[in-house]
C-alpha cells in the first residue's frame, strides 16, 4: 500500500496513508461516541426528555454499525455491534418510557 502513490491537487499520497488517516478518525469518532453515550445517559437521570431524541439517534446508529460490520468485517465485530445496539435500544426505550 505504500508503493502505489497518486497526486491529489498538489500533494502526493499513498494509500497507507489513507488507510491510517481513516482508522484514526473513525478511532477518535469511537473515542467521541463513547463519551457522549456516557453523558447522556448520565444526563437521563436527571432530565430524561431533553435526550429521548438523541437516544434513538444513537440506537439508529449503531444499527447502522452493525449493517457496515456485517458487510466488511469478521464476526467479532458484528457481535460486539449488535451487543452494543441491544444495550443502547434498551437505554432508548427506558428513556422513552421515562419520559411519559
Amino acid at each position: 500500500m505504500q508503493n502505489v502513490q497518486f497526486k491529489v491537487g498538489s500533494g502526493t499520497y499513498t494509500y497507507d496513508r489513507f488507510y491510517k488517516g481513516f482508522g484514526l478518525f473513525c478511532t477518535a469518532y469511537l473515542l467521541f461516541a463513547a463519551f457522549l453515550a456516557w453523558h447522556l445517559g448520565a444526563m437521563a437521570r436527571s432530565n430524561p426528555q431533553a435526550i429521548v431524541s438523541l437516544a434513538w439517534v444513537f440506537f439508529g446508529l449503531q444499527v447502522a454499525g452493525i449493517v457496515l460490520s456485517k458487510m466488511y468485517f469478521i464476526p467479532p465485530p458484528v457481535i460486539f455491534s449488535t451487543l452494543i445496539s441491544i444495550c443502547t435500544g434498551w437505554a432508548a426505550w427506558l428513556v422513552h418510557g421515562a419520559k411519559a
